[in-house]
């Protein structure tokens, strides 16, 4: 049974957790969040720690407390992170309420969908009609190229299931991708192709923008990689067939000792030559901007001493915006840049993941022409 402390050496040993947090929230640069610290406060949707920076403060804690109980790792909030290190206290407090997320104004997108949202009173009738035939044509384009996928991703599911697992269905997936593209009249452009397989494996990172994104990359890719992707992706129905068989990974990012042990794989999967591609962002939605970058990729790059690629996707979110169920017209553009690569220095290795995340963040970017959120 565990020791229940006295308030004040609980209070004080709160006091610790707290200034720990507040130096990872500060080396993080997640000002913001160090105004919602308090013990209530909740590790991902009040500071902003995903799975990567959540393990980081547990071993910070044990650095500081000696070993923390195994169920740390699964601590939703500050105050399981205190009871870990105290056990229970003698009466539960009031959390009292969670301070509310800041709200980040993305500003004026950079692109915008060409529909003119002018009112009757303000344009003409002309103007009006123009903006009637585009929606409809906009219908009748998104209607015709969600036909196409559809009868597109059976009969590529049907092939797939007699190719070998592995490069065989690899290459019969990108193929199969180009010509769905091309029978739409979506144009699909790849720029810095000469930097794939430049320096062996990799960690590909890009921006996130749709579900387009899987399928322009696929498309393009024309090199051996592992997808890292979250699980429902990997369960869904034709989609999840397409992953398994040509070897992508998958996580569960809910659990913490599952996305430990995937960081593993991953830092396995290069230390054997394999190249890895990563949406950092670890989701999307529909207003324009890139959003902060997960850990995991570029802790595995400083793991390994595998660089990272840069990787920008523009086009993909107006092509099927989050929220939205027909394809509009669009151009996708897949960029590939210079690799960085992780400095040997010892001691620095969390120096050097938060260098690489800001300079990967900041080269895609500039380049997708949307803001950092």
């Amino acid at each position: 049974m565990a020791t229940l402390l006295p308030p004040s050496q609980r209070a004080v040993i709160e006091a610790r957790v707290l200034a720990i947090a507040r130096d990872l929230l500060r080396e993080l640069g997640n000002t913001e969040a160090m105004s919602a610290l308090s013990a209530s406060a909740d590790l991902e949707r009040d500071l902003g720690l995903g799975s990567i920076e959540r393990m980081e403060l547990i071993m910070r804690l044990e650095r500081g407390f000696g070993p923390l109980p195994e169920n740390a790792a699964e601590a939703t909030r500050i105050d399981d992170l205190i009871t870990a290190v105290t056990g229970p206290s003698s009466s539960e407090a009031d959390p009292g309420p969670v301070p509310s997320e800041a709200v980040c104004d993305p500003g004026t997108p950079a692109i915008e969908p060409a529909l003119s949202q002018a009112s009757p009173q303000t344009k003409g009738p002309p103007q009006a009609r123009t903006s009637l035939f585009q929606r409809l044509f906009e219908t009748i384009y998104g209607i015709y190229a969600a036909t196409v996928f559809l009868v597109w991703l059976v009969v590529s599911w049907l092939v797939l299931l007699i190719m070998p697992a592995g490069r065989p269905a690899a290459r019969m997936s990108s193929a199969a991708l180009r010509i769905y593209f091309r029978i739409i009249g979506c144009r699909l452009t790849l720029q810095g192709a000469e930097h794939l397989d430049k320096c062996g494996a990799a960690i590909y990172v890009s921006n996130h923008t749709s579900y387009a994104d899987v399928l322009a990359v696929m498309a393009l890719f024309r090199t051996d990689y592992h997808f890292v992707a979250k699980s429902e992706i990997n369960d869904m129905p034709f989609i999840g067939s397409f992953l398994r068989k040509i070897g992508h990974f998958s996580f569960e990012r809910s659990k913490l000792r599952a996305r430990s042990r995937q960081a593993e794989r991953m830092e396995k999967a290069l230390l054997q030559g394999e190249s890895l591609f990563v949406f950092a962002e670890g989701t999307f939605t529909a207003g324009p901007g890139v959003r902060p970058f997960q850990l995991g990729a570029f802790r595995a790059a400083v793991k390994t001493g595998r660089p990272i690629v840069p990787v920008t996707l523009r086009g993909a979110r107006q092509f099927l915006r989050d929220g939205t169920f027909l394809p509009k017209p669009s151009r996708i553009s897949v960029i590939v840049w210079p690799p960085l690569f992780p400095s040997p220095a010892a001691g620095r290795e969390w120096a050097e993941v938060l260098r690489l995340r800001d300079e990967t963040r900041s080269t895609i970017s500039r380049l997708a022409g949307e803001p950092l959120l």
